[in-house]
C-alpha cells in the first residue's frame, strides 16, 4: 500500500505535468481546423532522444568532419532546441484554397528566450497589451484604401512576451486575441481539441486538421518546378484531413492516417507509398537491419484512409543507430581510390599557315 505522504507527492506530480502538457490550449483558436504540437523537453530526456544526440556527437559524427560554417550552424540549432520545451500550433485555416492571404496562425513556444537572441528579428518598439510586450517581426506594409489609411498587410507577423517563459508568434490578430483569451476558462473541447489533447499525452511530436490540407498552403509560395508544384496541389486537394503521431518515450512509435476524397484515393497513394519502400527495399538488400524495419512498416487503406504504422522497442531502434553509425565510420576510413598517372601525351604534329614560303610543318612532344 502506498503511503499518503507518497501518494500526495505522486498527485502533486501528476498535476503538474498534465499542467505543463494543457498550458497552451487556452490560447489556441477556438475554430481551428489544424492543431500540432512537439515535447522537445521530452524528447531530449527520453533515452532514444538521448542516443540520437550522442550519435550526433560520436566518433561517426566526428568523421564526417563538416565545414564550419556547418559545424557553428548544428550547434546554434541544437543552443536553440536545448532552450525550447514545447511547441503548439492553431490554425483555423483559409476560408477556401487558393486564397491570396496567408492563413492565420499562432505558434505558441515554452522555454527561456533570452532577449538578446530575439533583438535581430523584432521590429520597432513594443507596446503593452494586456500585460505582454507585443512587437512586429515585419516592417508594417502600406495598403491604399478609400480613406488611404495605413493598415497592416495580412502577412504581417506579431511576436509577443509572456511571463513564466511563453513567446506568442503569429499574425497579429491571432496573437491579440490569444491574449484575449489567456486566463480565461477553456471553453467545452471541440472533437479536434479533445483528440489533440489525447494525442499530445502520448506522443512528442503530433499533428491533427480535418479539413483539406489545401487550405493551409501559403499564398504566393515559390512556384519552382510547376509540374512539382501542380502534382503537390493535387494530392494536398485529395486529402481532407491528417492525424500523425511520433514517440520516443519508449523506443519508436509512429502512426499516420490521411483522409481522403474517396476509398479509392486511399488504395492508391497506399499503393504508391508501398511501391516506393519496395523500390528502397531493392536499394539497400545488402542491409538486414532496414530490411527488418521496413518488414515491421505497415501500410494500408481502411475505407477512405490511408495508415501507415511502424513500432520499434528501444533495443530495435538502438541496433538500428550502431549498424549506421558503424557504416558511416566505415566509409569514412575507407582508402581513396588509387588515382592513376596520367599518360604521356601521343607526339602529335602542328601545321602552321600563312608563313613566307608557305606552310610549315613542327613536331610536339606533348
Amino acid at each position: 500500500m502506498i503511503p499518503k505522504s507518497k501518494l500526495m507527492v505522486l498527485l502533486l506530480a501528476a498535476a503538474l505535468t498534465a499542467t505543463a502538457q494543457t498550458n497552451a490550449w487556452e490560447l489556441g483558436h477556438p475554430d481551428a481546423k489544424l492543431l500540432m504540437g512537439i515535447d522537445l523537453k521530452s524528447l531530449r530526456e527520453s533515452s532514444v532522444g538521448k542516443s540520437i544526440r550522442e550519435q550526433m556527437h560520436g566518433p561517426a559524427a566526428v568523421t564526417a568532419a563538416p565545414s564550419p560554417f556547418q559545424a557553428s550552424f548544428q550547434a546554434m540549432a541544437l543552443g536553440i532546441l536545448d532552450q525550447i520545451d514545447r511547441v503548439f500550433l492553431s490554425s483555423p485555416a483559409n476560408a477556401a484554397p487558393g486564397a491570396k492571404n496567408n492563413p492565420p496562425f499562432l505558434l505558441v513556444v515554452e522555454g527561456r528566450f533570452p532577449m538578446e537572441q530575439l533583438k535581430p528579428f523584432l521590429q520597432g518598439n513594443a507596446r503593452l497589451y494586456r500585460g505582454a510586450q507585443v512587437y512586429r517581426t515585419s516592417k508594417t506594409s502600406t495598403i491604399k484604401t478609400s480613406t488611404t489609411k495605413t493598415v497592416s498587410s495580412p502577412s504581417d507577423t506579431s511576436l509577443a512576451l509572456l511571463d513564466g517563459g511563453t513567446l506568442l508568434l503569429g499574425d497579429e490578430k491571432s496573437v491579440l486575441a490569444a491574449l484575449d483569451r489567456r486566463g480565461g476558462a477553456l471553453p467545452p473541447a471541440s472533437a479536434l481539441l479533445a483528440r489533440a489533447q489525447a494525442l499530445a499525452s502520448t506522443h512528442d511530436f503530433w499533428a491533427i486538421a480535418d479539413t483539406p490540407l489545401s487550405k493551409f498552403q501559403p499564398a504566393n509560395a515559390s512556384p519552382g518546378n510547376p509540374l512539382a508544384s501542380a502534382l503537390a496541389s493535387q494530392i494536398a486537394s485529395q486529402i481532407k484531413g491528417i492525424e500523425t503521431g511520433l514517440s520516443l518515450r519508449d523506443g519508436f512509435q509512429f502512426e499516420l492516417s490521411l483522409a481522403t476524397d474517396s476509398e479509392a484515393t486511399a488504395t492508391q497513394m497506399s499503393q504508391l507509398v508501398s511501391g516506393q519502400i519496395q523500390m528502397a527495399i531493392l536499394a539497400q538488400a545488402t542491409r538486414p537491419e532496414e530490411a527488418e524495419m521496413v518488414r515491421k512498416l505497415q501500410i494500408g487503406a481502411e475505407g477512405n484512409r490511408m495508415r501507415v504504422n511502424l513500432a520499434l522497442t528501444a533495443d530495435e531502434f538502438h541496433q538500428l543507430q550502431a549498424a549506421q553509425a558503424a557504416r558511416a565510420m566505415a566509409a569514412a576510413g575507407s582508402p581513396q581510390p588509387a588515382v592513376r598517372p596520367a599518360k604521356p601525351a601521343t607526339p602529335g604534329k602542328i601545321m602552321i599557315y600563312g608563313l613566307e614560303g608557305g606552310p610549315r610543318e613542327i613536331q610536339t612532344t606533348h
